[in-house]
């Protein structure tokens, strides 16, 4: 059984977090993160830096990010430099970026397992 960690809209989280869960982020997180999925709700907003092997974006990301997948949703807003596999930008989906590179060799990422 996979596990979510929920971060609420009402908290703040400010830090660095590596492990192999889920997590659904409502509310704000400032750091790194290093998790198998990472699921950025409408009133989400993330700020640092993200590794993980999906990323769903419905809120907002001002990080660099590396991911095999990466799903910006219509109300997504991603700010920084991205390294990925696969991506799907929805209608009114906004990527602003200096540098959007894609990946085939996933070796080139950070491996989760080994953090």
């Amino acid at each position: 059984m996979n596990q979510i960690i929920r971060i609420t809209k009402d908290s703040f989280f400010k830090g660095t977090y590596s492990g192999y869960e889920n997590i659904e982020l409502h509310g704000n997180f400032q750091g790194s993160l290093y998790v198998k999925n990472l699921y950025v709700k409408k009133l989400g907003v993330f700020t640092g830096y993200v590794s993980a092997k999906n990323i769903i974006v419905e809120g907002e990301i001002n990080a660099d990010i590396q991911t095999e997948n990466l799903h910006l949703k219509s109300t997504g807003v991603l700010d920084g430099e991205v390294m990925y596999r696969n991506i799907i930008i929805d209608s009114g989906g906004m990527l602003k970026s200096n540098m959007v590179q894609n990946i085939s060799n996933m070796n080139n990422l950070i491996k989760l397992n080994k953090i």
